[in-house]
């Protein structure tokens, strides 16, 4: 029975971002995920996922190409039609329903490394946070978005007053960090002990298991010497405003979503992470939009029964959405990066959803675009599903990793790119 100072320990290492989960052995790992082009455009890589998904018809432009007229749902976006890219007709091939909802970054429901952990692994040595999860409130039962290589879901920050105090510490905050990372050391000293005199005593199946294990302390640690490190280094500051309190509740969850919204900016304002995934909840709430409280919950109107009526609240949530976005899409267009370019054209953005059609938990045809980056962009490209080599949503990802300078060529059941939608 593990010990209730270890449980305290293994919470606060989780709460500085370390994690006890076992890693993928090097001699494993593809060499191509090893390797690295010198000079990249993009370094930053943020995703953005609705859990209840968008009505596909009001998402997707009618028209393909550059052609198009922009949907009703993602009207909001107008202004930077030229700054992104809408795909159809791609998904994973997975499993469908809520559970499947899972694959949307790794392509396993099952639990499978995430793409966004791909490129943390390849940028996060350059900024105090290798990666940041985030959604708003209580994570949902099932709803994860982020894998370790072990298809470990990785935890979500889900209150903005817990963001921002990661964010900008104190220096009460540095000492209180820097006293219990030295303080805990020991722990690692101790679990090593202990799992290299198991090890003597085990079958050969277990062996493995230890020796995993064993390499899973050895990355923790060298997560802690990265946190030690950083602590030298002074947090930034900020003058951005937070509420008296965490609007956190179901029915506040659309408001939580802009101030997270706010947050995000600035974690890459100041580079403290060149990796954030963000899970748009969806639960039973009854939202209220410019002043009408809608007829019923977010989750009834998703299952809408293709009833016009709620299809059109459904869009307007999905609608509220966007708006959010826009304003974030545009936030990181006005700020400069170091190099005096628009943020928004060093960060890509990759902003859907793992639902295809909540209607029936169908998770096929997702509904996804890519903004930023300084990629070419303002086309709709329509893919055939039900071609005889039809494109995967992997195919996108491997040319998004490829973009931000990752020797990779194949990715969750994928084995190609989607170069030549990017290309001049």
């Amino acid at each position: 029975m593990e010990r209730s100072n270890g449980l305290n320990r293994r919470q606060f290492l989780k709460g500085v971002g370390v994690s006890l989960a076992l890693p993928m052995l090097e001699s494993l790992r593809a060499p191509a995920l090893l390797a690295a082009t010198a000079t990249t455009q993009i370094k930053r890589l943020v995703c953005i996922g609705t859990y209840l998904g968008f009505h596909r018809d009001h998402f997707f432009p009618k028209q393909s190409g550059k052609s198009f007229e922009m949907p009703s749902v993602l009207e909001p976006l107008g202004d930077f039609r030229n700054k992104l890219s809408i795909f159809s007709g791609l998904d994973h091939r997975g499993r469908h329903g809520h559970e499947g909802w899972k694959a949307w970054m790794s392509g396993s429901a099952s639990g499978s490394v995430s793409m966004d952990q791909l490129v943390a692994d390849h940028v996060g040595r350059h900024t105090r946070y290798a990666s940041m999860q985030l959604t708003c409130g209580a994570e949902i039962g099932g709803a994860q978005m982020s894998f370790t290589k072990e298809g470990v879901a990785l935890p979500m920050i889900g209150r903005p007053s817990v963001l921002y105090q990661t964010l900008f510490r104190s220096d009460s905050d540095k000492s209180r960090i820097e006293y219990v990372l030295k303080g805990n050391s020991s722990i690692l000293d101790d679990v090593l002990e202990e799992a290299k005199s198991i090890q003597r005593r085990v079958s050969q199946s277990d062996k493995q298991k230890l020796d995993e294990y064993l390499s899973s302390l050895r990355d923790v640690e060298k997560k802690l010497q990265k946190q030690e490190a950083w602590l030298k280094k002074p947090y930034p500051t900020t003058d951005y405003p937070l509420p008296p309190f965490d609007p956190v509740s179901p029915e506040q969850a659309l408001h939580c979503e802009t101030i997270m919204y706010d947050l995000m900016a600035l974690a890459l304002t100041t580079d403290s992470t060149r990796v954030m995934t963000f899970m748009i909840p969806g639960m039973t709430q009854v939202f209220e939009i410019e002043g009408e409280r809608l007829s019923t919950g977010y989750h009834a109107l998703s299952h809408h029964g293709n009833q016009p009526e709620k299809i059109a609240e459904y869009n307007r949530i999905g609608r509220e959405h966007v708006k959010s976005f826009a304003k974030f899409v545009s936030t990181l267009d006005a700020h400069r990066d170091a190099e005096g370019k628009p943020l928004l054209d060093s960060t890509a953005i990759i902003y859907g959803s793992g639902m295809g059609d909540s209607n029936t938990h169908d998770n096929t045809n997702l509904p996804t675009l890519v903004a930023g980056g300084g990629l070419n962009h303002g086309n709709h490209w329509a893919h055939d599903r039900n071609s005889t080599n039809p494109r995967l949503l992997g195919d996108l990802y491997i040319s998004v990793m490829q973009q931000l300078g990752m020797d990779v060529d194949q990715f969750a059941g994928a084995n190609r790119n989607l170069n030549e939608c990017f290309s001049s």
